[in-house]
């Protein structure tokens, strides 16, 4: 960037954010900078802090009239690394956190900075919730944009289904309010594709009642994951849409040990489902490990723990058809060749889906909405030196299931579409429609390219 130009854009948003204009320079740029996966080291030449949609426009115009490239950070747990660039301008929403909730109308107002855990208390204050992630710190923009899966997906749809509207600052520096009847095209994107078509300055979701619920771990050793794994097919196959089920391979125990964790989630109020529950799962094989009893909404969301920021990480998924046993038993194979202590935690993760997933009130952009299951990879590891083997072992688990897979490299928000150009695939919630109704769509609100596009171009573009 032209040393005058970066000059002069500095002092400009100094003058629009005043003390929030960060700089190789100044004492804080390295912690703002720093990124869930420590495998990105994006040195952006400016990181600005906006604190409202007013700043945001400014800030979009400046960068715009500058001929910089402009990223938007959430709460910044993008696992590809598109939270951030090199020597553009990030606009960093982390002072956006606000969360105002309407009770009387079961709606939430959510700033594009907020994380999960700012949006479940203040709902879970009126005994109201929406789907949202199962790690706290996890951005809500970054998962709604990418379709947002959740232990309430089943019963309420994705996160973006929850949306009733947006309002948005594109590229062109315009505020827009966005909703099926305001830029229904726009609308729709933001709907599963919506990473990369600017800043969501305000969210508002739709809240429904979710208080007490049942919900914990049934934890097995490994040499049991046959029987199971059949108790998890038996259990999912014809749950109520109140009933999920995560299962989990991954090292459990102290000290952690290769196991199979069944996540169990039951918002409901049949007690038969919940003897249902127990009597599968608690019978099924010998328990290593049992929390499963009535609790909070928000404990539930915190059962799973936190994930430090800067590990190394490297993701895979893919969206099912169908689980046979003979992926099944592939994958527990496969999780056995992974690595488990020492610095390394690899994971697989069973999603079910179904019920509100596959019969929403808006489509949106998401195209795997008849998929049985997810399976998601996660190789999390510490040492630079264990790169190439820990994303072979997770490009392994997506080979597994590649066969019954319905296409494409899985869910939005856990491709490495950014982070590795093996990785430069098309995701299952990206479909020739839906490309060139992004390529209209930036064309007509980013006519400078000023917001870089995430999502890659598909094969046939």
């Amino acid at each position: 960037m032209n040393p005058s130009l970066y000059e002069s854009l500095c002092k400009r948003l100094e003058a629009l954010c005043p003390h929030r204009v960060l700089t190789a320079g100044h004492p804080r740029y390295d912690e703002v900078r720093g990124m869930f996966n420590g495998m990105h080291d994006r040195r952006p030449a400016v990181i600005c802090l906006p604190a409202d949609g007013a700043e945001i426009q400014a800030v979009v115009t400046a960068g715009r009239e500058a001929g910089i490239p402009v990223t938007v950070r959430g709460g910044g747990h993008n696992v590809a690394g598109s939270g951030s660039n090199d020597n553009g301008l990030v606009i960093d929403l982390r002072l956006m956190r606000q969360v105002t909730v309407d009770p009387e109308h079961a709606l939430a107002r959510v700033q594009g900075g907020a994380t999960w855990d700012d949006v479940d208390a203040a709902a879970a204050e009126h005994g109201l919730a929406t789907t949202g992630g199962t790690v706290g710190s996890t951005g809500v923009a970054g998962l709604t944009l990418g379709g947002g899966l959740g232990y309430l997906s089943r019963s309420l749809g994705l996160t973006c289904d929850r949306v009733r509207s947006y309002r948005t600052v594109t590229g062109d520096g315009q505020r827009r309010q966005v909703d099926a009847d305001h830029d229904p095209q726009l609308n729709r994107l933001l709907r599963g594709a919506g990473h990369g078509l600017g800043v969501v300055e305000e969210f508002t979701f739709r809240l429904a009642p979710v208080s007490r619920v049942y919900g914990g771990r049934f934890a097995y050793s490994l040499r049991h994951a046959a029987p199971v794994l059949a108790a998890f097919g038996d259990l999912m196959a014809d749950a109520p849409p109140e009933l999920t089920c995560l299962l989990m391979l991954e090292p459990w125990g102290d000290p952690p040990a290769r196991s199979v964790v069944a996540n169990v989630f039951y918002s409901g109020g049949d007690q038969r489902v919940v003897d249902r529950i127990r009597n599968t799962m608690g019978g099924c094989a010998p328990l290593t490990g049992l929390d499963f009893a009535p609790r909070s909404y928000l404990s539930m969301q915190a059962s799973l723990g936190e994930t430090d920021f800067g590990l190394r990480h490297y993701w895979t998924t893919c969206s099912l058809s169908a689980l046979p046993g003979d992926l099944a038993e592939g994958l527990v194979e496969q999780y056995a060749r992974g690595g488990c202590g020492d610095g390394v935690d690899d994971t697989i993760i069973i999603t079910p889906l179904g019920g509100a997933v596959s019969t929403p009130a808006e489509p949106g952009a998401i195209s795997f909405r008849d998929a049985a299951y997810t399976v998601l990879s996660m190789a999390i590891w510490r040492d630079p030196a264990q790169d190439d083997a820990r994303r072979e072992w997770a490009r392994g688990v997506t080979r597994l299931a590649r066969p019954w897979s319905l296409g494409g490299d899985g869910h939005v928000d856990y491709v490495n579409y950014a982070s590795d150009p093996v990785d430069r695939h098309r995701p299952d919630g990206l479909s020739d429609e839906t490309s060139r109704a992004l390529r209209e769509v930036r064309a007509r609100v980013d006519p400078d390219g000023v917001f870089t596009p995430v999502l890659p171009a598909p094969a046939t573009a």
